[in-house]
């Protein structure tokens, strides 16, 4: 049961889902095996271009080339073999070989047979994977398991060290923070520590402010109950770094242009007086309305497009924009497989419009705060740059974060190499 449902849902993604998405309405999210389940999914796609070139070893055909289930129950069977010690190989290869001939018949299952006990009996020899020294970009793309032309692109940006340190934080399992909403956080701690759902004190991680902190919650935690144990908001400290980053001035009228799916909105409504949730689609909306209700926080929901801001005027204009999401790959995984070099392009120039609709929002005095989740300069400091060109009567203007999450020119710039965290960026503009 449980393998069969980690295949459904791989399955949904190698069709172009989102992995977060096929998870969630498989139903795997609340079985009896949930932790379990979730670390062979998202472990099979995190992983799948190392374990894409150890097959390729075995089979007469690239991977790629396969049938779709085969392709994917020979990654799942791999994966069971090299990656999860609580898993016996024969009992991997049993499993495998039971699902391809259910699937497509006696010579998938022979095939995955025969794959599947070599990699058993040969395991992993560092000498299949081409040399870090020698190879750098085809090492971190094969045992790295990232597409070439991003390995590439981060290799120019951050060195070869670099690249080589983001991919490795990529292809750990992420951890999960908690940001308490209108309760002390040593009394949220206490609190969820009772409940067994996060460790002791000396694990929370003090924000900037005296306003938040973010609490770790347990390896294995159901996310659900902790959002039931204390008023809070799941978010990484990434993003809730951007939080503290925009400090809105208390008492403060937000509007947060790109909302959903909420988090940043209910975190700011801590400290604003008032936050206006917007977003194209009124459907999304409902994760914002259904946590402004759980909170009881003064955030009022709109579908509108970012571009023609549903209000008039401002004290701060949030513009956490869409974009190429590479800062989340870790918690994303599927993203790595399913963006295009070409995708960067195409919402730096959706990111422009956007602004461009925003400061029809900010006063002079006011506020406009752009936010991303993304590592590339196009979709960040290329972009502030562009817009300071065509405004000169904005500035940068830091606040609320240490310093070493501020870049030189006083943006927020949050690496996942260097923080452990997701990676964020921001620029805080005061219109003068």
């Amino acid at each position: 049961m449980t393998r069969r449902l980690a295949l459904s849902v791989l399955l949904e993604v190698e069709s172009g889902r989102r992995l977060d998405v096929a998870w969630e309405a498989s139903g795997a999210a609340g079985a009896a095996q949930r932790g379990w389940i979730r670390k062979l999914v998202y472990g099979t796609v995190r992983l799948q271009g190392r374990l894409d070139h150890v097959l390729a070893r075995f089979t007469s055909r690239p991977p790629g080339e396969l049938d779709p289930e085969v392709r994917v129950v020979l990654r799942m069977g791999a994966y069971q073999i090299l990656e999860m010690d609580t898993v016996p190989a024969y009992a991997a290869v049993s499993e495998a070989v039971a699902q391809a001939k259910a699937g497509e018949g006696r010579a998938a299952a022979g095939l995955v047979n025969a794959v599947l006990r070599r990699v058993a009996r040969e395991g992993v020899p560092e000498s299949c994977f081409p040399s870090p020294e020698r190879d750098p970009v085809g090492h971190l793309t094969s045992w790295g398991s990232h597409p070439e032309w991003l390995v590439r692109r981060w290799v120019r940006h951050f060195g070869q060290a670099g690249a080589r340190a983001l991919v490795e934080a990529n292809n750990l399992e992420p951890e999960l923070w908690l940001r308490p909403v209108g309760v002390a956080v040593e009394r949220a701690t206490e609190v969820l520590a009772k409940a067994g759902l996060c460790d002791p004190p000396a694990h929370v991680w003090p924000a900037a402010s005296d306003q938040a902190a973010w609490i770790r919650l347990r390896r294995g935690a159901d996310p659900g109950a902790a959002l039931a144990t204390v008023p809070s908001v799941v978010q990484d400290p990434a993003a809730s770094l951007v939080v503290d980053y925009a400090s809105p001035p208390a008492g403060s009228l937000v509007a947060d242009l790109c909302a959903v799916p909420g988090g940043k909105a209910l975190a700011l409504s801590a400290k604003a007086g008032r936050v206006v949730a917007a977003d194209r689609s009124a459907l999304r909306l409902a994760r914002v309305v259904e946590g402004a209700e759980r909170l009881g926080a003064p955030v009022w929901a709109v579908a509108a497009d970012a571009r023609r801001p549903p209000l008039h005027t401002a004290d701060m204009a949030m513009v956490d924009a869409p974009c190429s999401g590479t800062g989340t790959i870790r918690r994303h995984p599927d993203a790595r497989w399913r963006l295009r070099e070409s995708d960067i392009h195409n919402l730096s120039e959706v990111q422009r419009d956007i602004l461009a609709g925003a400061v029809s929002v900010v006063p002079r005095g006011g506020l406009l705060v752009y936010a991303t989740c993304t590592l590339e300069p196009e979709e960040n400091r290329s972009q502030v740059e562009r817009f300071l060109a065509r405004h000169p009567d904005f500035r940068i203007e830091p606040a609320g974060v240490p310093d070493r999450f501020l870049d030189s020119r006083g943006c927020l710039a949050v690496l996942p190499q260097e923080s452990g965290f997701d990676g964020a960026y921001a620029a805080r503009l005061r219109r003068t």
